[in-house]
């Protein structure tokens, strides 16, 4: 029994399975750095409050400052839409004229809340939610009770109406952030998960092919047939591509379906007329902040998908070749899989575009980190972006089709495989 855990053991933990987790583990490490930053400069930015006073009244001012004896910054402008293209506001809070007067009329007030929407991301802009608007509501619900209270009051039942207006590519709409964001977020959040999933599958499957024809010697027979490497090589990965376009297929329509049957059971829970107007409203809302994706969009969003699965399956038919055997197969894969990762995860929480210093250089060096930002950049128009990483993912591509013919076309797998049988103690044919 020993003896046999021992052969095991020394099968999988080899020099490879050693070099894996030395990368994993410092791969890891960066990309929980990089996400404890970004979750403390959304956290850190709570802490300020961005407010336009059209007001100016005793009340007004005393509001800021019981503002400040709770700990808040107070940030102060006179046009959200100035602030927010030269200052770099995210968000803030209206304190319209006459609204001091309307209190003392015991009447309601109506606040417009603004934010500024750069990210589809649902996770950022829940992270990244208005904190001006509750800081102010709440303050403002405590101002008002101290005021009157023990008064019998009808607008004290709702003294404080929102009004939002959402800012993105120059424009401005009367619409909330978060209602835009949900109609056009599904796609933006569903392809990066059905990307990871593609290349991560795919990868593993062709590795695990190629380690299968090495060790029934196939490949060697392969190899050494007059058919030019270059038509190995593409078989192999146009076979690939149509297994990830059946996953691709199949997890898409698996999607509709849940969208589908959750939308059955939910229609009755919820009035439909109100529903429909509201996406009614976010969708023209969308299309006056220019955030739809044109046609040929569309088209680049295909592309830059074809050469990310490209990348993929080119490097799992290099690392496939250069793997020992089965066993280290999936190993082997660990590469790709936090290439691709990584890019998933920061998507999820922030806005890649809107990085800063060298680690955001980092992350885009990684070829597939443009595939997820992709829709990202078209909905915010930051097109330099997308088609510099469109090129740059050709010619990465390029560069990966050029070294697997390079190492299909020299003797490396032929060497390779008879070191393996002569370590293993088998025979190495001449």
């Amino acid at each position: 029994m020993l003896n046999l855990l021992r052969k095991e053991l020394s099968e999988l933990m080899n020099k490879q399975m050693l070099i894996s987790l030395i990368v994993s583990f410092f791969m890891i490490v960066m990309v929980g750095s990089v996400m404890t930053t970004l979750i403390s400069n959304e956290m850190g930015e709570s802490g300020t409050l961005h407010i336009i006073d059209q007001d100016q009244t005793p009340f007004t001012q005393s509001l800021r400052e019981r503002l400040e004896e709770k700990g808040y910054t107070i940030k102060t402008g006179n046009d959200f839409d100035t602030l927010a293209d030269t200052d770099g506001w995210t968000e803030a809070v209206v304190l319209p004229a006459g609204m001091t007067a309307a209190f003392e009329n015991h009447e309601s007030v109506e606040l417009p809340v603004y934010s500024a929407l750069k990210s589809t991301s649902m996770v950022k802009m829940t992270m990244s939610s208005n904190t001006s608007a509750a800081a102010v509501e709440s303050m403002l619900d405590e101002m008002l009770a101290e005021q009157y209270l023990g008064d019998d009051l009808e607008f004290m039942r709702d003294p404080i109406k929102e009004m939002p207006y959402t800012r993105a590519n120059g424009k401005t709409v009367q619409a909330s952030a978060m209602s835009i964001a949900s109609s056009v977020a599904m796609f933006d959040q569903f392809m990066p998960l059905v990307l990871f999933l593609l290349v991560v599958l795919t990868a593993q499957t062709i590795i695990a092919a190629i380690c299968s024809e090495k060790l029934d010697k196939t490949l060697e027979t392969l190899l050494s047939s007059p058919v030019p490497r270059s038509q190995i090589i593409g078989a192999k990965m146009l076979a690939a591509l149509i297994v990830a376009v059946i996953y691709a297929a199949v997890y898409g329509l698996s999607f509709v379906v849940s969208l589908v049957s959750s939308g059955s059971s939910m229609t009755g829970q919820m009035d439909v007329s109100s529903t429909l107007t509201d996406m009614v409203k976010a969708r023209e809302a969308v299309q006056t902040l220019g955030l739809d994706i044109p046609g040929y969009g569309w088209f680049g969003v295909i592309l830059q998908l074809c050469l990310t699965l490209g990348i993929a399956l080119t490097a799992a038919i290099i690392l496939g070749a250069l793997t020992e055997d089965a066993k280290n197969a999936q190993s082997a894969s660990l590469p790709i899989m936090l290439c691709t990762m990584i890019p998933y995860m920061l998507s999820m929480v922030s806005d890649i575009r809107g990085m800063d210093g060298a680690v955001k250089w980092v992350i885009m060096a990684i070829p597939f980190t443009h595939t997820f930002a992709a829709t990202s950049c078209l909905r915010f128009h930051d097109y330099a972006l997308f088609w510099g990483g469109f090129i740059y993912q050709a010619v990465f591509l390029g560069g990966m089709i050029w070294l697997a013919l390079k190492l299909y076309s020299s003797d490396i797998l032929f060497v390779h495989s008879r070191k393996y049988r002569k370590k293993k103690g088998q025979p190495a044919e001449d």
